[in-house]
C-alpha cells in the first residue's frame, strides 16, 4: 500500500512538473508573437504545485528572460544585453491561449560597448553612479586628453538622456575655450529612444552602474492575445 501511495505522489509530481514545462513554452511562443521578439524568452512558471495554481486560474508570477532584445525608433536601435521581466497577477484563458497581468516590472542593461558605438566615442562607467567619455582635443596648438561625464536620465517618455554634464583635462592649469567644451559636451547632448519595449512597459529609472546602464520599466494591465 505504501509503495502504491508513493507511486501516485510521484506520479502526481511528475505530472505538474510536465504541466507547467509545456505551460511555460506555450506562454514563450505567445509573449514572442504578441510581442514581436526576434527569439523565444526563458520562461519560468513561479510557484508549487503548478496544477492547482491551473483549477484556480491565479499565477503566483510569471518571470521571462530574453537577451539581445532591439528597441528604438528606425533612425537608431538600441540592443539590450538582457531583459528580465516578472509578470504578477496573471490569469491564463483557454490553455493559455491568452494571458493576462495586473502588473509588469522589468529591469534590462546596455552594456558599455552598445552605447559606445551609438553615441560614436569609447563610454565607460565613473564611479559615483555616472558615464564618461574621453577625447583628444587641440588647444592653442597643444593636444590634450579632455574627459567629459554625465548622469543617464529619463528626460520624458522611453527615452535614454545625459545631465549634469561635466568636463575636465588631464592637463592642469589649462582653461578650454567654450568652443572645445562645446565640442566635448556634444556626445551627451544626444538622446536615445528606448521605445518598443515588450507589454508597453515604460522606463522608469536609469543608472549607470559598473557593468552597464540599468533600466527599470513597469506596465499595468497586460494582455497578450
Amino acid at each position: 500500500m505504501l509503495i502504491v501511495l508513493i507511486v501516485l505522489v510521484l506520479l502526481v509530481i511528475a505530472a505538474d512538473r510536465i504541466g507547467v514545462l509545456v505551460a511555460e513554452r506555450i506562454v514563450g511562443q505567445k509573449v514572442q508573437s504578441s510581442q514581436d521578439l526576434n527569439r523565444r524568452p526563458a520562461v519560468h512558471i513561479e510557484g508549487f504545485p503548478f496544477l492547482t495554481q491551473v483549477i484556480a486560474n491565479h499565477y503566483e508570477a510569471v518571470r521571462l528572460d530574453s537577451s539581445q532584445l532591439t528597441v528604438g525608433d528606425r533612425t537608431k536601435r538600441v540592443t539590450l544585453d538582457a531583459l528580465d521581466a516578472r509578470l504578477t497577477g496573471v490569469r491564463a484563458t483557454n490553455h493559455f491561449s491568452g494571458v493576462t497581468a495586473d502588473r509588469v516590472v522589468a529591469t534590462a542593461q546596455i552594456g558599455y560597448p552598445e552605447l559606445s558605438q551609438l553615441l560614436g566615442v569609447p563610454i565607460s562607467y565613473q564611479p559615483g553612479g555616472r558615464v564618461q567619455a574621453s577625447r583628444s582635443v587641440t588647444v592653442l596648438g597643444q593636444t590634450i586628453t579632455g574627459t567629459v561625464s554625465a548622469r543617464v536620465t529619463v528626460p520624458g517618455g522611453d527615452t535614454l538622456g545625459f545631465s549634469d554634464v561635466r568636463v575636465g583635462v588631464a592637463n592642469t592649469g589649462i582653461q578650454l575655450p567654450q568652443a572645445t567644451v562645446n565640442e566635448l559636451t556634444s556626445v551627451f547632448a544626444q538622446q536615445l529612444s528606448l521605445t518598443g519595449l515588450p507589454f508597453r512597459l515604460r522606463v522608469d529609472r536609469l543608472d549607470a552602474t559598473p557593468q552597464g546602464v540599468s533600466l527599470t520599466a513597469t506596465a499595468t494591465d497586460v494582455s497578450l492575445g
